[in-house]
C-alpha cells in the first residue's frame, strides 16, 4: 500500500521515486507475479488459483504525486495496479495535491483499476451507518460516470471498519475490502478486512521490503477474544498456530502493553492493556523457521469511546 511519492512533508506516507523503482526492479528480477486486484476477487469467489510469489500494488487517496512519479514507472513496465480513490478531492487545480479526472482516466487505460475509497475520506467509525452507505454510494456513482466501470472492491479510510460496516459493504455487493494492518493474505482471511503492508520512506527500505514480500502467512485457529464489559483499557486474545508457540513473538504499537504466555503448550494468550480511547493499534505476531522464512500475522485494533474493535 502506497500513498504519496517524493513528498518529504509526509515521511510516514510518502516514498521516493528511487526507492519505489528499486522495489519494482527487485520484484521483476526475482520473478514475482504482480497481479491485478481482480485476480484476488476470483481467488476468494471462485477458488481461483494464484501462483506463488504474488503481490498486488495498491495506492490510496489519489495524490497527484503518484501520477507524476510512480505511474510512469508502472506504465513503462506494464504493471497492473489499483488506485483507491476518494472522489471528493479530484481536482483540476494546478496547486492541488490531487489528480484530475483526466489523469485518472489515463491510469485506467494503462493497467490501473480505479476503486472505491469513499467520497470524502471520513473516519467511518464516527458516522451513522446510513452516512457510511452514502459515502461509498456517491464515490461509486462518480467513478462509474467518469471511468465507466468499477470493480466491487473497497478500501476503508485509515483502514478502520467494524462488523457492521463490513456487513453493509457485503449488502452493497462488494466482494472484498481492505484495511491497513500488516500481514500476507491467505484464503481463510476475512475478505472484507484484508491486510496490506504500508510502504513508505520511514518504514520502506529495501531490507524491510524484501522481508515483507517474501513473508508467509502465520495462520491462526481457534481465535477467541475476551473483553471485560465496559473496560476499554484492556482485553485478551487466545489463538493457536501450527508453529512452535514459544517462538512466536508478538508486538503492539502506540505504548500499549502486551504480555504473552503459552497455555497447555498449544494456546497463545495475549494480554493487551494500557489502551486509550480514539486510538488505532496494530498487533503483529511473527515466527521464523529454521531456514529464516518469516511467517506473519497482523490485526488492527481500534478503541472507540464505546468499544474495542478487533
Amino acid at each position: 500500500m502506497y500513498h504519496r511519492f517524493e513528498d518529504q512533508r509526509f515521511p510516514s506516507t510518502s516514498i521516493s521515486s528511487k526507492n519505489f523503482q528499486d522495489q519494482i526492479k527487485y520484484l521483476k528480477k526475482n520473478d514475482f507475479n504482480i497481479l491485478p486486484i481482480s485476480d484476488l476477487v476470483l481467488f476468494f469467489k471462485k477458488n481461483y488459483e494464484i501462483p506463488n510469489k504474488s503481490v498486488f500494488i495498491t495506492i490510496d487517496d489519489g495524490y497527484k504525486s503518484f501520477y507524476e512519479h510512480a505511474f510512469p514507472i508502472l506504465k513503462k513496465h506494464k504493471i497492473p495496479f489499483s488506485l483507491f480513490l476518494s472522489t471528493k478531492f479530484v481536482s483540476n487545480e494546478k496547486k492541488s495535491d490531487f489528480m484530475s479526472w483526466r489523469m485518472i482516466k489515463e491510469l485506467s487505460k494503462n493497467n490501473g483499476e480505479i476503486l472505491n475509497h469513499t467520497n470524502s475520506h471520513p473516519k467511518l467509525l464516527e458516522l451513522p451507518i446510513n452516512e457510511i452507505e452514502e459515502e461509498f454510494d456517491l464515490a461509486e456513482k462518480k467513478i462509474l460516470s467518469k471511468i465507466g466501470r468499477l470493480k466491487r472492491v473497497v478500501s476503508y479510510p485509515y483502514g478502520e471498519s467494524s462488523p457492521e460496516i463490513q456487513e453493509l459493504i457485503a449488502k452493497m455487493d462488494y466482494d472484498i475490502g481492505f484495511s491497513q494492518h500488516s500481514s500476507p493474505i491467505h484464503i481463510n482471511e476475512n475478505k472484507l478486512a484484508l491486510p496490506r503492508f504500508a510502504i513508505n520512506d520511514e518504514f520502506g527500505d529495501m531490507k524491510r521490503f524484501i522481508q515483507i514480500v517474501n513473508s508467509k502467512a502465520l495462520i491462526t485457529s481457534e481465535l477467541k477474544i475476551l473483553k471485560n464489559g465496559s473496560n476499554l483499557e484492556k482485553f485478551q486474545i487466545f489463538f493457536s498456530t501450527n508453529k512452535a508457540e514459544n517462538a512466536v513473538n508478538c508486538y503492539i504499537n502506540n505504548n500499549a502493553e502486551l504480555k504473552k504466555k503459552v497455555i497447555n503448550k498449544k494456546i497463545i494468550n495475549l494480554k493487551i492493556s494500557n489502551l486509550k480511547k480514539n486510538r488505532r493499534y496494530r498487533l503483529n505476531c511473527t515466527y521464523f523457521d529454521e531456514k529464516r522464512n518469516l511467517f506473519w500475522y497482523g490485526k488492527m485494533i481500534k478503541v472507540t469511546p464505546e468499544s474495542i474493535i478487533f
